[in-house]
């Protein structure tokens, strides 16, 4: 028999409430996608009636079996057992599953919507909302009865494990920030390099891309006229010229590769014949 711990941390309480939504959430979603796919027009005419019964086989399975949800489950918690009395599990049952059942009833089953029940049915969930804040605040001072209802019918969690301690490991957490550091260095110091001109230099270093000695300054009187083919390509993307420009030695670029070339390199020559831009500047074909 495990001696149970009334001490739970407030971090356990509110995995327990977030697995126990994502597990009925998935049983539910399973069972009405298969009830759909069998008979799509008795899923539409009993849709609040099968969710109403799939709720009560999670809810009779989980806290009336075992006086624990299925998070809680997961967790190795459960309700304090002294406490949870027929009458408080009955007020469990009502509380927790019929609401959601009463405003999908409101929504599909009345033919004319009547007012003040539809108001009722706000100004409640308004209400829970706003004590449900409040109560979220009272747990994180108190450490105790995280959900309105558990506080509505005075229930504690109380852990199964004899005074065993959450184990945190620090392996994920240090690996994410050095991570998160390294991509925040990348972010900062990516957009400085400029990596056209790294380009131009790692190619004047490749064998039969040696330039330097042929490299001149033209001026405006030994600009060469460029002739634009039908096969001509960009001699910087190897694409059909857009815009077709040219630095005054008769390659043809695209205006955008060109521009971008000679704007972030002063240095930039002509990628076949190592000629510099012109002094005039790119010119158009």
């Amino acid at each position: 028999m495990l001696e149970k711990n009334k001490y739970v941390p407030r971090v356990n309480q509110i995995d327990a409430i977030s697995l126990n939504k994502d597990i009925a959430r998935l049983i539910r979603d399973n069972l009405l996608e298969n009830l759909q796919a069998i008979s799509p027009v008795l899923f539409i005419k009993f849709q609040p009636e099968l969710d109403l019964l799939i709720q009560s086989a999670i809810w009779f399975g989980s806290v009336g079996k075992r006086c624990s949800t299925f998070g809680q489950q997961l967790l190795v918690l459960a309700y304090d057992a002294e406490k949870l009395t027929v009458s408080r599990l009955v007020l469990h049952f009502a509380l927790t599953v019929l609401p959601g059942y009463v405003k999908s009833w409101e929504e599909r089953r009345l033919a004319r919507r009547v007012e003040w029940f539809s108001q009722a049915i706000a100004w409640a969930e308004n209400s829970a909302l706003v004590l449900n804040i409040l109560n979220y605040f009272r747990f994180l001072k108190t450490g105790r009865k995280p959900t309105l209802i558990d506080y509505f019918l005075g229930l504690n969690y109380i852990s199964l494990r004899n005074n065993q301690r959450r184990d945190i490991g620090y392996k994920y957490l240090t690996r994410e920030l050095l991570w998160g550091g390294f991509m925040e260095i990348l972010g900062l110091v990516l957009p400085i390099i400029n990596f056209r001109k790294l380009q131009r230099l790692l190619k004047s270093w490749t064998p039969g891309q040696q330039f330097g000695a042929r490299r001149r300054e033209m001026d405006t009187t030994e600009l060469l006229a460029p002739k634009m083919m039908v096969g001509t390509t960009c001699t910087y993307c190897g694409e059909r010229p857009t815009l077709p420009h040219h630095m005054g030695c008769g390659h043809i670029y695209c205006y955008y590769c060109i521009s971008a070339n000679v704007l972030t390199d002063a240095s930039f020559c002509c990628t076949i014949c190592g000629v510099q831009c012109a002094k005039d500047g790119v010119q158009s074909v």
